[in-house]
């Protein structure tokens, strides 16, 4: 142990004998010589298990033990209940004999332990977002006591925040509790996913004035990752027997991967994790083994959830936990023997994230990832190339090799937030005037592009909508419309949370779907069968009966857009002719017949005409396939897309002119007709902003004009387009 250890309270010392640390970490005593010697906010961003929380919250608890503060002296903010409620039992052990008060704070946390904090407020909070900004908003007088000697902010999973209106909404309330309360704490971001810490550095440090350094450790250690390929023939009947072997050879070989292991499944959809727990079940029923499966997801009660992260916690016991992105963050599951991902990962950032949950207390990350092709659905396969495998080799040497993952993209033109914050700013008081919202909202960090003409014209629409009343004195008042608006329970949230049908068995909850269902039907949930004894529709309720048979319950959900870069890396792999390491032998066969596939077809050479059309491969990601799809829209006759992939384009220009008038309208004056018949509101509260603003915004957050260089590097193309004859042209839209 270091010097460093005699300084810490003595409960500390404790915690740390009885867990037998043989010393700090070198992540730890970067972080401590920041947090005890110096004086500015602190990002550590370092792997999963990496002790970044003991070295933010160690030099935090001996401030707060040493010198009592006379209000909440840390504040913790988390982005999920749960990863609240699993650090509120990791402090308890810790804490337990230095009398610091610990208080969780979020919707499913009880009145009695909220209305103590209020009275007494000392210690420990760990809130979310939505629960900090409703203090803040409706006891802007109760502040100072309440935060006036805060001292510390750590911001976990850091990385969930940025890019997104939440995190910006988190800056927002952080940079009014700090200007009402009188304080000036000190933040400290923790993520193991950000690989552009200069970005994360200066979104820490939004509206502070006060410089972020940065503790990261890029040495992440052994990691162990292997790819392997299976592929089911369409469902028909010559192929049935086919496709049965297939799926029987596909779930042996998973169910051999998770066997007598402490084990996280991970899968892209609550659809995909409900068919794959049920399946790892059946099969260990089949070969007579215990293996205990459970699934893990938003839509399965608390309580069931629970019982599964106990049970991986439970190092005496060997389950298999089939999860979506609710195991992701760092919810203490304990040391894992092995994680498994099903399909490729949407992100670099969760490939991370997951493979990370393997390999704590020092061993090695171990990932197993099946890539899969079902050519029953036929977007599973591009031009005869398997694109799961193609994208998982390309996410993997990302990760691997580069050491890269996503960045974060900043909304500049938040309007809906700023009509947010706007309400927010006024539902509290005796109403206020323009002026005072320019220099108390206007001036927060997230709304430092948008002009003061533009603020105008929002509260001119809110008057002229109905939301705001302007007096003969130019005060600022809320309607009777907008007062209902603004005290709903949800408002201060600024995301849209549908509300599903709660499934219940025996009067405990099993968890919810998104679909009425019948009586007598039969449901997928929590790994499990059940058929449908009674329903109410207008409470939104069903009962069931745990059964037999086979279901398919489907839930919808946004799924996160492709990079650039990942695009990029994915031409780069077919191009290329490396044989990688952590492929598997039938993955590496795959590899093969995918490169020369991706050769035979064109789509390596960007653009390719078929029957007529020209097929465009421009190698971009989501956002700027989106963008160059609406210019083709303007300007082409028909326009078929397989986004991010492909477009089709039937048009009577020839290569070069097409490619002088998509150059021509890559611009954001032409926001408007780029909008085309897409609805404008994309955020929750971007309804109630005016138009011509969320055009602006389209213009300048939505639109992606990086594909130009994609476009100008076929302009110089000394072959021909190539042709080829196809029966048909398929469109996913």
């Amino acid at each position: 142990m270091t010097d460093r250890f005699g300084s810490l309270p003595w409960f500390l010392r404790e915690y740390i004998h009885s867990n037998r640390w043989e010393g700090f970490r070198e992540v730890q005593e970067r972080a401590f010589d920041v947090l005890f010697g110096k004086d500015s906010h602190l990002l550590i961003s370092s792997g999963t298990s990496s002790g970044k929380t003991e070295a933010a919250l160690f030099p935090a608890v001996s401030s707060v033990y040493s010198n009592p503060p006379r209000s909440v002296g840390v504040l913790y903010v988390g982005p999920l209940k749960a990863l609240i409620d699993d650090q509120f039992q990791r402090l308890e052990p810790m804490l337990k004999d230095s009398y610091i008060e610990v208080t969780g704070w979020h919707g499913d946390i009880g009145a009695d332990s909220k209305r103590k904090l209020l009275d007494t407020p000392s210690g420990i909070l760990q809130i979310t977002p939505e629960s900090l900004q409703n203090i803040v908003a409706s006891r802007p007088e109760d502040l100072d006591r309440l935060f006036g000697d805060l001292r510390f902010v750590i911001i976990d999973e850091v990385h969930a925040f940025m890019g997104s209106d939440r995190g910006l909404q988190l800056l927002c309330c952080l940079e009014r509790l700090e200007t009402l309360a009188g304080c000036e704490p000190r933040r400290i971001g923790l993520s193991a996913t950000i690989a552009d810490t200069a970005s994360a550095a200066e979104w820490l440090s939004a509206g502070t004035g006060r410089r972020t350094e940065v503790v990261s450790d890029p040495g992440i250690g052994e990691r162990d990752l292997a790819l392997l390929f299976y592929r089911f023939p369409a469902d028909g009947p010559e192929t049935h027997q086919a496709r049965v072997a297939a799926a029987n050879d596909y779930y042996r070989r998973l169910y051999d991967e998770v066997r007598g292991k402490s084990c996280i499944v991970f899968t892209n959809s609550r659809v995909i994790a409900e068919k794959t727990g049920r399946s790892l079940s059946k099969m260990a029923k089949a070969r007579r083994e215990d293996t205990q499966v459970f699934v893990h997801h938003g839509s399965i009660s608390k309580d069931l959830r629970k019982t599964a992260e106990e049970n991986l916690k439970d190092g005496a016991r060997k389950t298999v936990t089939v999860s979506t992105v609710t195991l992701e963050l760092g919810i203490d599951v304990g040391s894992l023997d092995a994680v498994v991902q099903i399909d490729t990962p949407y992100t670099c950032s969760s490939l991370v994230q997951r493979m990370g949950r393997s390999g704590r207390r020092g061993g090695a990350q171990t990932m197993r990832m099946f890539c899969r092709e079902d050519l029953t659905e036929w977007w599973t396969s591009i031009e005869g190339v398997s694109i799961d495998l193609v994208k998982g080799v390309a996410m993997s040497t990302l990760v691997l090799c580069d050491g890269w993952t996503e960045p974060a993209k900043i909304p500049e033109l938040p309007y809906g937030l700023l009509f947010h914050q706007t309400m927010e700013g006024i539902r509290c008081g005796a109403g206020t005037r323009f002026s005072a919202l320019v220099s108390d909202v206007l001036s927060l960090y997230p709304f430092r592009r948008i002009p003061k003409e533009d603020y105008a014209e929002m509260v001119k629409g809110m008057i002229s909508g109905g939301l705001l009343m302007k007096m003969e004195d130019g005060t600022l008042l809320l309607t009777d419309a907008s007062e209902k608006l603004a005290s709903d329970r949800s408002f201060c949230s600024v995301f849209t949370v549908k509300k599903e049908i709660e499934v219940r068995s025996e009067g405990k909850q099993v968890g919810s779907i998104q679909e009425m269902p019948e009586v007598g039907e039969l449901i997928q949930l929590a790994g499990r069968i059940w058929t449908v004894v009674g329903r109410d529709p207008k409470s939104l309720v069903v009962d069931v009966e745990e059964t037999e048979g086979s279901a398919n319950t489907l839930w919808k959900s946004g799924v996160p857009g492709t990079d650039n870069m990942v695009m990029r890396r994915m031409r780069e792999v077919l191009e290329s002719e490396e044989d990688y390491s952590f492929l598997e032998e039938s993955a590496r066969h795959e590899l093969r017949r995918c490169r020369q596939a991706a050769r035979e077809s064109g789509m390596l050479d960007g653009v390719v005409e078929i029957n007529g059309w020209l097929r465009i491969f421009p190698w971009v990601g989501t956002s700027a396939f989106d963008t160059l799809c609406r210019v083709l829209r303007l300007v082409c006759d028909k326009v078929l897309e397989r986004p991010p992939y492909y477009v089709d384009v039937l048009t009577e220009l020839d290569w070069g002119e097409l490619q002088e008038t998509i150059e021509r309208y890559s611009d954001p004056r032409f926001a408007y007709d780029l909008v085309g018949d897409d609805r404008l509101a994309f955020g929750k509260y971007d309804r109630y902003v005016p138009e011509s603003l969320l055009v602006k915004a389209f213009g300048t957050d939505r639109l992606d004009f990086s594909y130009l260089d994609s476009i100008r590097d076929l302009r110089g193309r000394s072959s021909p387009i190539r042709t080829c004859s196809r029966r048909g042209l398929r469109s996913c839209t």
